[in-house]
């Protein structure tokens, strides 16, 4: 074939190539506002089973990278799983309930091991912040969204405030903590350990045994656990100042007296904030006996978790007997379908 009727040839197809990329979106965007609702399951246990029989799956919905945030919820939501957790089995519940109210939700596994991918947040503080930052950062750019709202539950929380506070502020609006720690005491939550108090300083051991612990891995499992305090190294970073929070992100904090590892007054700080609200859930609804593993599983923590996202459409919570472990009893009602008592 002559040079000039190659080159010409070789043109066409390039051209036709490029025409078809250009007429043929690679992804379409979904819009939040189209997807069948899903059923809940007001149980600590849903997530963990549909892992097991969907191993390597996102929850259905979450983690759809094409989401495109509607007018009427234009912050995308991440979920930060507790210690030993991860982004399905932590988030059975809540993960569609957010779905069914239109958000675009992501449900990361942060903080595993190559060895052990489904045992999430076992590494360092620094270590999960540094991950979750970048992660923030590429669902922002993803949903083309100037900020994004977190919900964690336990060791979650303390990520998710780093990121509020010390890595990337103004970037998060609402950081809604289930069952984390905001800067209140051991001896002041655990009735136990306050017995200890009048003979061992248990605040000064923690603050000179976290000092005396830099940054890097730790031969221990979930060494992050002792990061989550204000003396740490990740920890002072996070307290700077006097308080865990940042000035322009909206705080709620949400706790129950039946919760044997974070009870409120270690979950809630001392001190007025203008931007953070705490519930005790208890204070409304006495029937609730969730504990830190069925927090997440609570109709009453899911409608405050709701309202705090989208203040204009607030319903009174729903006051339903729940148990340890376990969760909520029978059917539960629909968000909205009950006044409290």
């Amino acid at each position: 074939m002559p040079r000039a009727r190659f080159t010409v040839a070789f043109v066409a197809v390039v051209a036709a190539a490029a025409a078809s990329l250009v007429g043929t979106p690679i992804a379409s965007a979904t819009d939040p506002a189209t997807r069948p609702p899903q059923s809940v399951s007001y149980t600590a246990e849903v997530g963990g089973i549909y892992q097991i029989t969907h191993p390597e799956q996102p929850w259905p919905g979450v983690d759809d990278w094409s989401c495109q945030p509607s007018p009427e919820h234009p912050r995308p939501v991440i979920l930060l799983h507790g210690t030993g957790a991860n982004g399905v089995n932590n988030w059975g519940t809540i993960a569609p309930s957010l779905l069914n109210e239109g958000y675009c939700v992501f449900a990361p596994t942060y903080g595993a091991s190559p060895l052990f991918p489904g045992i999430g947040a076992s590494q360092r503080m620094t270590d999960h912040v540094n991950e979750m930052t970048t992660y923030l950062d590429r669902v922002l750019d993803a949903t083309g969204a100037e900020q994004a709202d977190v919900v964690g539950h336990s060791q979650g929380v303390t990520v998710g405030m780093h990121l509020a506070k010390v890595t990337r502020p103004g970037r998060v609006d609402a950081v809604v903590s289930i069952g984390g720690f905001a800067g209140g005491t051991a001896e002041a939550g655990l009735p136990g350990l306050a017995s200890l108090a009048a003979v061992v300083d248990l605040e000064g051991l923690a603050a000179e045994n976290s000092r005396n612990l830099p940054d890097g891995p730790l031969p221990m499992p979930f060494p992050s656990l002792i990061d989550i305090n204000e003396h740490s190294p990740a920890g002072q970073r996070l307290f700077a100042g006097g308080s865990p929070f940042h000035g322009g992100t909206r705080y709620t904090l949400i706790a129950s007296v039946f919760d044997g590892l974070v009870p409120p007054a270690m979950s809630f700080p001392t001190g007025n904030y203008p931007n953070v609200t705490t519930h005790v859930l208890q204070d409304t609804c006495q029937q609730n006996g969730a504990d830190h593993a069925a927090l997440y599983a609570d109709p009453q923590t899911v409608d405050l978790m709701l309202n705090a996202l989208d203040p204009a459409t607030v319903v009174a919570p729903r006051c339903w007997p729940t148990t340890p472990i376990i969760g909520a009893v029978g059917a539960v009602p629909t968000r909205g379908s009950v006044s409290n008592n």
